[in-house]
């Protein structure tokens, strides 16, 4: 806050003034972060340390110049108090927001589910004909242990 008085009354002129670098809207999740770090008060050196990585990628971070690596995204969320990724209106999207707020590649999440890499991927797609073992392993280890019953159709896949 800026303020100026006067000299020969009484009262004072107070006005907000806005913080240099604040983003006009959030148009990323660099954005999200900027604002945060701005909110907080805190400097691009500390905000990288809590985030895990160094000023320079934050910097290419704030200003959209590169992509967050997934493994960065569970110290994101912990810093920003919510969840920045757009919620999934899919059951495919559900599966990747899921893999993506765990900070899991789909190599990570492959490896740890028993399954290729590759059909996670198709999972994440929505490509029919799935087979129904290793989208239930990948469902078990991401907690989404809510699979249909049999005859019904879930990411295209048809349970028989």
């Amino acid at each position: 806050m800026d303020t100026v008085a006067y000299p020969n009354f009484r009262w004072k002129l107070a006005a907000r003034r806005d913080i240099e670098g604040y983003p006009s809207s959030l148009e990323h999740i660099g954005h999200h972060i900027l604002k945060r770090r701005l909110d907080l008060g805190i400097q691009q050196k500390e905000a990288a340390t809590r985030l895990g990585t160094n000023p320079w990628t934050l910097r290419n971070w704030e200003t959209g110049r590169r992509q967050i690596a997934v493994r960065f995204y569970p110290a994101i969320i912990a810093f920003l108090g919510f969840n920045p990724l757009p919620r999934p209106t899919t059951q495919a999207g559900q599966v990747a927001y899921s893999r993506l707020t765990r900070g899991w590649s789909r190599k990570r999440l492959a490896t740890i589910a028993g399954v290729d890499e590759a059909t996670v991927r198709r999972i994440e797609a929505d490509v029919q004909h799935v087979a129904g073992r290793p989208l239930r392993l990948v469902l078990r280890f991401l907690e989404m242990d809510q699979l249909p019953d049999r005859g019904s159709c879930w990411l295209g896949t048809r349970f028989v």
